[in-house]
């Protein structure tokens, strides 16, 4: 089984598309490599049942190509959403695939969290791919050297002891006690 990675990112996007989109299905398309998803484009679902089919408008898609290709990517593949069932692909999926060079992206969204799975369907032979999610981890903040610390120390206690000595001298004057008769 082939193996294609797809940032968590862009999984969640993919994944809040399609909810957005409940009852119909939700449908866009794929860019990146032959086995990376580095991006996806969403577009209007224009079929005439949308409830269990989908169709990328054709002008969105157009749209999409051209910021695809701006963006030095290729297209790889199409998503769309399975409102109620399981993200496998359906016979009609099977049956409306042109291009058996493209990946198939199904979502589920019949349980609570939505599942994602991934296809290449050829001739109406259908075989899964192995979708592994990319975390981004933010890069690491480098720690301060001993000379930093000890700048970030003075200064700290250089800003309370100007604090303490603006404080005083907001202070009003202590009143004039007066001897007891």
């Amino acid at each position: 089984m082939s193996t294609v990675k797809i940032p968590y990112a862009v999984a969640r996007q993919i994944a809040e598309h399609a909810a957005r989109q409940l009852p119909d299905e939700a449908c866009g398309l794929l860019a990146g490599a032959r086995d990376h998803i580095e991006a996806a484009y969403p577009a209007r679902n224009a079929a005439e049942r949308p409830r269990t089919r989908f169709l990328v408008d054709p002008h969105e898609q157009l749209q999409a190509l051209k910021a695809i290709d701006a963006a030095g990517l290729e297209w790889i593949g199409v998503y769309h959403s399975h409102p109620c069932g399981a993200p496998i692909p359906s016979k009609t999926d099977v049956e409306d695939c042109v291009d058996s060079g493209l990946l198939q992206l199904i979502v589920s969204l019949e349980r609570t969290q939505p599942r994602l799975k991934l296809w290449r369907i050829a001739r109406h032979a259908v075989d899964p791919i192995e979708l592994v999610y990319a975390t981004e981890t933010p890069p690491e903040e480098p720690a301060l050297s001993p000379a930093q610390q000890a700048a970030v120390v003075l200064v700290a206690i250089a800003a309370l002891l100007l604090l303490l000595i603006i404080s005083f001298s907001l202070l009003p004057p202590a009143p004039d006690i007066l001897p007891a008769n």
